[in-house]
């Protein structure tokens, strides 16, 4: 029988995360859950997005035994899937953005318990979606790097930052030791990997900040114009010969460099475009890992699920940012 995974309110109206129906198109399946589950629970199918082994389904979709079909609700009322969502308009990845700018200028204590709020909630975002691929990670282990590492860095710096990065790492390989349910060699595969990205991401936003309010506007403008460009060229590119969301997100970071190149005092026009060039690999290279953990599968020319996706990008692009500036600002 296939596997039917269940997310956020649909799993609450059926009581249970994920259930095996004998069905052979995602039709059957979802109409017997239905049936199953009752009213509520089929009135909350028909916005739900449908993926079957990582790939987004039609109800026609045939399945197999050994398939596994995930159900993602919107997040919020309405017809809207989760992917939709992202693309139009990914305010909730705008608004994490635009928290981490307002408090550029407070004292850095804020900007430490910003970061790590953003990261957590991206963390969640992806743990909430990661099901639809056959293996998910266990959320503990990200959140915990991502706080020890971001605190780790504002107290001692670039040392703090590979200390907790470590210590996360550590953290994710020694959890199965302790929870039983979790000892899957995939599982922990991808709580490590995710809990490198998370522990990096909020070092990196803290290390950014410690540089000087002037660095978390710049990194602000290079990855804004970034993840506009990916998500235009996503949009549009089919106009424009040679134009895919990864040229667009390169195009966008290189613009917004040299914006905060001519614009802060405090940044060259060489420091901001080399800033924007490691922001747009970290676009870039966060969008597939993101896809990647969502989805199952990398995901260049749309956007993955979840209400954070478009940050997904952001994350890997923090450190490298950092990186970029530090050495050659």
């Amino acid at each position: 029988m296939a596997t039917l995974r269940l997310f956020a309110n649909l799993r609450e109206s059926a009581g249970t995360d994920s259930v095996d129906i004998d069905a052979s198109t995602v039709g059957e399946l979802l109409a017997t859950a239905s049936g199953q589950f009752g009213d509520r629970f089929a009135t909350g199918v028909k916005s739900a997005g449908v993926w079957v082994n990582g790939e987004q389904a039609e109800p026609s979709t045939a399945i197999s035994a050994s398939d596994e079909i995930a159900l993602i609700p919107p997040v919020s009322g309405g017809a809207t899937t989760a992917a939709e969502i992202v693309a139009v308009p990914g305010i909730l990845s705008v608004a994490l953005i635009a928290a981490l700018l307002a408090v550029a200028w407070a004292d850095p204590q804020w900007f430490v318990f910003v970061a790590v709020g953003a990261i957590i909630a991206w963390i969640w975002d992806a743990f909430e979606t990661a099901s639809v691929t056959r293996d998910s990670f266990v959320v503990y282990p990200p959140m915990i790097g991502a706080t020890a590492a971001a605190s780790a860095a504002y107290a001692w710096g670039f040392e703090g930052f590979a200390g907790g990065i470590a210590l996360g790492f550590i953290v994710s390989v020694s959890w199965p030791i302790f929870d039983k349910a979790h000892r899957e060699f995939r599982t922990t595969a991808a709580t490590t990997l995710v809990t490198v990205l998370a522990s990096s991401a909020a070092a990196g936003l803290v290390l950014i900040r410690l540089m000087g309010s002037y660095a978390v506007l710049a990194f602000v403008l290079v990855t804004a114009f970034a993840l506009v460009g990916s998500f235009l060229a996503g949009a549009y590119g089919d106009t424009i010969q040679s134009v895919d969301p990864n040229v667009g997100a390169l195009l966008g970071a290189l613009i917004g460099g040299l914006i905060a190149g001519f614009a802060i005092s405090e940044l060259d026009i060489a420091a901001g475009l080399l800033g924007g060039v490691a922001a747009a690999a970290g676009v870039i290279g966060g969008r597939a890992l993101g896809s990647t953990l969502r989805t199952g599968s990398i995901v260049h020319t749309e956007n993955a699920p979840g209400a954070l996706a478009m940050f997904d990008g952001a994350v890997l692009a923090s450190p490298l940012f950092w990186m970029a500036v530090w050495f050659f600002g």
